[in-house]
């Protein structure tokens, strides 16, 4: 059985909640004040999300952290 991701989930629930909101990663990482390449790990589950970032995301893309975290809790 294939051990569940939970980095995996968060870069990809990320990445839907970004698209759903329309921006592209460099709108996003401006709007953190970063760069797109740091932005980009947080995506690819590269690079965790501390929790002051959490929540400068969430509101960002007007989303809450049960958004971020969605399936994470899921027996797989």
């Amino acid at each position: 059985m294939e051990k569940f991701d939970i980095k995996k989930t968060v870069a990809n629930n990320l990445k839907q909640a970004r698209l759903a909101k329309g921006y592209n990663q460099e709108k996003v990482a401006e709007m953190l004040n970063t760069k797109q390449t740091i932005y980009s790990r947080y995506e690819t589950g590269k690079l965790e999300l501390d929790y002051d970032k959490i929540i400068k995301i969430c509101k960002i893309l007007e989303i809450t952290p049960n958004d971020i975290f969605d399936n994470c809790f899921m027996d797989k």
